[in-house]
């Protein structure tokens, strides 16, 4: 019996230690994460501009919110406005070193050198310029979609606009800083207004942020007779609705977003004196890129420099209930006839930013001052 007991034991014993040899079953493949879907980053100095600025803003919250597995993060890298080289590169590592996220979005005049900087330091990172004013040489770097706006082809509609508005027979136009690039907008301008007979006063207050200024500039021009004035100056903007809405008389037009939507809630008396919007809308391609990168079309675009105009909604008047109303439909009529000729490529548009610096500076005086008043 005890001999049974101890051979029972063994064998008791031999599959123990059997079951604690036996292996480990092989890892498994890693559990897939889940599909975090498209992330894009928006690089901007600061939002609160009232101007374009807050438009892209706007439109990344409203893709963010959207049901479209797009997240959008809005950064503000630079709200005193230093242009700091070191602080916006470091911003670029903070989105660009882990590849987090599949889209890098910045631009401006003032800060898009930073971008290309980003974007040959971080060659696998995309990138979209959302408003180019210059290229590199040698080329858009091969991972990045750079656009601009036909802001010629939007000056020519607001000229003709303010054309067919205007009872003096004088308007106006405030734009915040002199130079080649801003001279864009109102190119076509003034050479509608100097091909209907319209004479227009032109003011360079060399800011985009004094409204005191601003206003008084505007009551200059409306001292003068101008009773159409378009603002193209940022937050000095600004003061030239003020000194509008304190004339029954004279309209105001805005710029890059529709700023009588803006005051309509806020500020009435400012609202009520808009009668449309010049609109940059940089929302709308702002949308289009998010989808192309959401369904892979995005870089097909990489490497390119587009213009978007008339013809792409990239610009165009702001056609709000406002403007319907205190637009006669003999207006309304000139002002479609305009958009579809310009659209067309029927009437060549001045483009001081097409010309090299010498016929700029042959040719840009005479376009400015073929019908302007002092």
């Amino acid at each position: 019996m005890k001999k049974l007991l101890s051979i029972l034991l063994v064998v008791l014993m031999v599959l123990s230690l059997a079951a604690c040899n036996k292996p480990e079953p092989a890892p498994g493949p890693e559990p897939t994460p889940a599909d975090e879907g498209t992330k894009i980053a928006v690089l901007l100095p600061f939002t609160g501009d009232q101007s374009y600025f807050d438009t892209l803003a706007k439109a990344a919250k409203e893709v963010d919110a959207a049901d479209n597995n797009i997240s959008v993060k809005v950064i503000e890298c630079d709200p005193n406005g230093a242009a700091d080289e070191s602080n916006w590169m470091n911003w670029y590592d903070n989105v660009c070193e882990n590849g987090e996220y599949d889209l890098v979005v910045s631009g401006n005049g003032t800060y898009e050198g930073f971008l290309y900087k980003a974007a040959e330091k971080y060659p696998n990172q995309m990138f979209y310029n959302f408003d180019r004013s210059w290229i590199p040489e040698g080329g858009v770097p091969k991972n990045v979609y750079a656009v601009d706006w036909a802001l010629d082809d939007l000056g020519y509609v607001v000229g003709a606009l303010s054309a067919a508005v205007t009872k003096t027979g004088t308007v106006g136009v405030v734009v915040g800083m002199e130079s080649q690039d801003m001279n864009q907008f109102i190119g076509g301008y003034c050479q509608v207004l100097a091909a209907q007979g319209v004479k227009y006063v032109i003011s360079y207050p060399g800011s985009f942020s004094d409204t005191a200024l601003g206003k008084e500039v505007t009551e200059d021009m409306i001292s003068k007779g101008a009773d159409v004035i378009w603002q193209v100056a940022g937050g000095l903007g600004n003061g030239v609705i003020d000194a509008c809405s304190g004339h029954d008389d004279v309209w105001c037009i805005g710029v890059d977003q529709d700023q009588y939507l803006q005051f309509k809630d806020t500020n009435p008396a400012w609202a009520n004196t808009i009668l449309t919007s010049a609109l940059k809308n940089t929302n709308v391609a702002f949308k289009a890129v998010c989808e192309m990168v959401a369904n892979g079309t995005y870089k097909d675009k990489l490497g390119k420099a587009e213009t978007w105009g008339i013809a792409l909604n990239g610009v165009g008047l702001a056609e709000n209930e406002y403007y319907l109303a205190n637009a006669s439909e003999e207006v309304r009529a000139k002002v479609a006839a305009t958009l579809a000729e310009v659209a067309s490529g029927a009437v060549e548009v001045v483009d001081t930013k097409a010309w090299d610096e010498a016929t700029y500076a042959t040719e840009w005086p005479k376009v400015r001052d073929a019908n302007r008043i002092d």
